[in-house]
């Protein structure tokens, strides 16, 4: 009789739908979980990698700071060398002696036109992975491919993309200073001098994790062109052209009656970037 009354109670909760509803109820509440884990885990993930692109990012941004500084430091100096440490920032450190080259062209603007660099300059970059730093972002200069005032510096510095990379390159553009020198014959002489740092004598590099560098100023070039205008003018231009980008420099001359005579000085630092063992 018991066995009987058990067994009916046993196939009536097998039947009923409350039966069923408990262990659905807790699979479903299982698999929510799950999938809210999961879910949180990987956005805690993508957020750990991008944190840790971006620290790589800084870490990569101090080491070429610390290589233009160098940089700046030997230039305009013959034989000066200085050795500089750089850190692992999980990056690749590249140079490219063939890269950036420099057009300048010398113009009055309208019938007078002469190219007097055609050239590169070289350039030093890391190759990182990609972060949450946006396109472009100069660190130290702008975009302009010439200066002509010295609260401008000569470094560039900047991010850009390249293929699935992000780059940190460091480049240097020509800087131009102006100034009445004299008279010949009455007519006033003006020196225009362009100064060019150019990493065009560096190794080509490909370098990961620890390493030195040691950075020399191997040599200073200069080559003088003088020009004769026998009409009056108040400005002349340098048109330059870096790896694509254009800009222009109104260069203010002194002139009289008949005319002006103008030197042009093209002052090339040359930089040699290599790897050493300290």
């Amino acid at each position: 009789m018991r066995r009987r009354q058990f067994r009916e109670r046993l196939i009536r909760l097998l039947h009923s739908q409350r039966a069923l509803a408990i262990p659905i109820t807790y699979l479903i509440l299982f698999v929510s979980l799950l999938t809210i884990i999961l879910a949180t885990y990987g956005l805690a993930a993508a957020k750990i990698s991008a944190r840790g692109a971006i620290l790589r990012a800084s870490v990569a941004k101090r080491n070429m700071q610390a290589l233009d500084d160098a940089v700046c430091s030997v230039a305009w100096s013959f034989g000066a060398s200085e050795v500089i440490y750089m850190d692992d920032c999980g990056g690749v450190f590249k140079t490219q002696p063939e890269a950036k080259n420099l057009v300048l062209n010398f113009t009055d603007g309208q019938t007078f036109y002469d190219l007097v660099f055609n050239g590169s300059v070289g350039k030093a970059f890391y190759e990182l992975e990609p972060s949450e730093i946006n396109n472009e972002i100069y660190l130290k200069g702008d975009e302009r491919a010439i200066i002509s005032r010295s609260a401008f510096i000569m470094t560039q510095l900047y991010f850009a993309t390249g293929g699935n990379t992000k780059e940190l390159t460091l480049c240097y553009r020509p800087f131009v200073i102006s100034a009445e020198t004299g008279t010949v014959n009455g007519k006033p002489v003006n020196t225009i001098r362009v100064y060019i740092i150019s990493l065009a004598f560096s190794q080509p590099l490909t370098l990961r994790e620890k390493f030195y560098l040691k950075i020399t100023a191997i040599n200073i070039t200069t080559t003088v062109s003088q020009y004769e205008f026998n009409q009056p003018l108040s400005s002349l231009f340098l048109k330059a052209v870096l790896d694509g980008v254009q800009s222009t420099v109104n260069i203010s001359i002194l002139s009289g009656e008949e005319g002006a005579f103008v030197n042009l000085e093209i002052v090339t630092c040359h930089i040699r970037i290599q790897k050493v063992e300290v």
